[in-house]
């Protein structure tokens, strides 16, 4: 069972000494430890007692921050079988890339065709690999009330653009905020 910092915190209270594992379980029968939820009860009355009568840890905070950190030190260290992965994509991008550079040089060396020929193979063996995808910069414009898909291009705006909804947006910026204000008060 893999256990949480409080958890691991406990343990090594539990661990440390004889006389502190006796009080623990002696302070485990209180009036918290058996409480039942009733069905009758109003629901705004369980989930203020559900928030309110917790049990406080007899473990300081410093103790359980420290585990905390170590749980974060050990999930921020990159799994061996991802890395192993990162590095064979690494591998077959190069071997690839080489294979370019000769297919490239080949058609560079050739006499007999024009520099629009060339051009055109050039381009066509890049896009093969996959290295001539560039990420295009997509500017967004918030429609007006009342205007469809189809809009004029704005003054001042170049490149590709994509019309959005301002609604759409501006629910998403709500549930953004009550999820952030939920984890607050976690």
């Amino acid at each position: 069972r893999v256990l949480d910092a409080e958890g691991l915190a406990l343990g090594s209270v539990i661990a440390s000494s004889k006389k502190a594992r006796r009080d623990l379980i002696d302070d485990s029968f209180n009036r918290y430890s058996y409480n039942e939820e009733e069905g009758e009860l109003p629901e705004w009355f369980t989930e203020e007692e559900r928030q309110h009568r917790r049990r406080q840890l007899p473990v300081d905070r410093q103790t359980v921050e420290a585990y905390r950190q170590r749980w974060k030190e050990i999930n921020a260290r990159p799994i061996k079988k991802v890395a192993e992965a990162k590095a064979r994509k690494k591998k077959r991008m190069l071997k690839k890339l080489e294979q370019m550079k000769k297919k490239a040089e080949a058609v560079v060396s050739t006499v007999d065709i024009s520099e629009r020929e060339k051009v055109a193979q050039l381009r066509r063996i890049y896009k093969k690999a996959g290295l001539a995808k560039e990420k295009r910069q997509v500017t967004y414009l918030v429609a007006k009330k009342g205007v469809g898909p189809r809009v004029r291009r704005p003054p001042g705006v170049k490149g590709q653009f994509k019309v959005v909804d301002g609604r759409l947006k501006k629910d998403v910026r709500a549930q953004k905020r009550k999820e952030q204000k939920k984890k607050r008060h976690k």
